[in-house]
C-alpha cells in the first residue's frame, strides 16, 4: 500500500521536531527514515501509526486521507524497539493475539499463527513463553504477531537494536529476505547507517527535523546531497577537506587536486570517500600528509592521516606498516570527489 507524507509537521509547545516532511513511499517499499537520536524520525513513524496526533500537513495510506483517523483503522503493524511480549503467553497466543482480539474463529487463527511463525522459522518454538527464548526469537515472534495481522503497511522502529551485533546481522538478512517474500510497505526507522544501507530500496536522513535526502542507498553513498549526510553516511565516514578552487583544481596548504570538469570558484570543501584516495610516496602524490594512527581491521588497514591538520582515512592494504608521523602522500580520483558549499553544506557538483 502506497504511504504519502504531505508537509508533514510536529510540534510539542515551541519545539519542533518534524518540519514539512513529504515522502511519497511506493507499494511494497522498503523505505529507512535514518539520523541522529532526536532527529524526528520517530515521531514521523509514529504519526503514521496514528499514536502522535499531526500539527500540520497530510498522511495518506493507499487513497485514504488517514491523518485524524484513529490507529486502529489504519491497518498498521508497529514493531518495537522492545519485543512488548505478553510474558504469561506462550508463543503461538502472543503471535494469534491481534487475531484474538478481533473475534477470529479458532481454526482460521491457528492456522495464521502456524503460517506466520513457518515465515520466522519458529514453528518448533509455539509452546514456549518468551523468557524460555533467545533475544534474536523474540524479535521474530514480535515480527510473526505484526505479520498475522496482514496489514497494509509495517512500521518499525529501531527492531533490533536490542540485539548483539552478530546477531544483528543474521537478523536484517532474515528481515530483509522477509520483506522481499511478503511484499508490504515498510517504513524503518535506525540510527544505525549499515542497517540503512543493507535493508533500505531507498533511505531517507533527517537532521532536526528536516528532510536531507531521499534516494537510494548508492546514491547516498555516492551522491550526498550535502556535508551532512557525507559526514553521516559511511563507515569510515566522507573525507571532508576545506580548500580553495584555482583554475580547475582544488589547492589546499600541501598540494592539489585536478578536477573533472567544470567547478566555481572560491572556497570549498572536497569530499572524498576513503577506498577512493591511494597511499603513494610523498614526491609522487597530489597531496602531502602525514600518519596520525593505522588500525589493522583483518582484511584492510585504516589510515588516518593528517592533512592541514585535518584528519582524512585512507583504507590501505591489510599489510600496510608506518610509523606515526611518517610523511606520505595521498592520491585521489578527480572524477568520484565532490565539492561542497563553504556556507551551505550543499553539494555544488558531482
Amino acid at each position: 500500500m502506497r504511504v504519502r507524507m504531505i508537509d508533514v509537521q510536529k510540534s510539542f509547545g515551541q519545539n519542533e521536531v518534524v518540519k514539512n516532511l513529504s515522502l511519497d513511499i511506493a507499494d511494497g517499499e522498503l523505505l529507512v527514515l535514518l539520523g541522529e537520536s532526536g532527529c524526528g524520525k520517530t515521531t514521523a513513524l509514529r504519526m503514521v501509526a496514528g499514536l502522535e496526533t499531526v500539527s500540520g500537513g497530510t498522511i495518506e495510506i493507499g487513497d485514504h486521507d488517514v491523518t485524524n483517523v484513529l490507529p486502529k483503522y489504519r491497518n498498521v503493524a508497529m514493531v518495537f524497539q522492545s519485543y512488548a511480549l505478553y510474558p504469561h503467553m506462550t508463543v503461538a497466543k502472543n503471535i494469534g493475539y491481534p487475531l484474538k482480539l478481533r473475534g477470529t474463529p479458532a481454526a482460521e487463527l491457528d492456522a495464521a499463527v502456524r503460517a506466520a511463525a513457518e515465515k520466522v522459522h519458529l514453528e518448533d518454538l509455539l509452546h514456549r513463553y518468551p523468557r524460555q527464548l533467545s533475544g534474536g526469537q523474540r524479535q521474530r515472534v514480535a515480527l510473526a504477531r505484526a505479520m498475522v495481522r496482514t496489514p497494509s503497511v509495517f512500521l518499525m522502529d529501531e527492531p533490533l537494536s536490542n540485539l548483539d551485533a552478530k546477531l544483528r546481522i543474521a537478523m536484517r538478512v532474515e528481515l530483509k529476505r522477509l520483506q522481499s517474500e511478503l511484499g508490504v510497505t515498510t517504513i524503518y526507522v535506525t540510527h544505525d547507517q549499515v542497517e540503512a544501507m543493507t535493508l533500505a530500496h531507498r533511505v531517507a536522513v533527517m537532521d532536526e527535523g528536516v528532510l536531507q535526502q531521499v534516494a537510494p542507498p548508492k546514491e547516498i553513498y555516492d551522491d550526498p546531497a550535502n556535508l551532512f549526510v557525507a559526514r553521516f553516511i559511511g563507515a569510515p565516514a566522507m573525507n571532508i577537506v576545506s580548500g580553495a578552487v584555482e583554475d580547475g583544481r582544488f589547492t589546499v596548504r600541501d598540494g592539489a587536486v585536478p578536477l573533472a570538469g567544470a567547478a566555481p570558484s572560491g572556497s570549498l570543501y572536497l569530499g572524498f570517500r576513503p577506498e577512493d584516495a591511494v597511499l603513494a610516496p610523498v614526491e609522487e602524490a597530489m597531496l602531502r600528509a602525514r600518519i596520525y594512527s593505522t588500525e589493522m581491521t583483518g582484511n584492510e588497514t585504516i589510515v588516518t592521516c593528517l592533512l592541514n591538520e585535518e584528519q582524512v582515512v585512507v583504507r590501505a592494504d591489510k599489510d600496510f606498516e608506518a610509523s606515526m608521523d611518517t610523511a606520505v602522500g595521498i592520491n585521489l580520483d578527480p572524477a568520484k570527489a565532490r565539492l561542497f558549499d563553504s556556507e551551505s553544506g550543499n553539494r555544488v557538483r558531482r
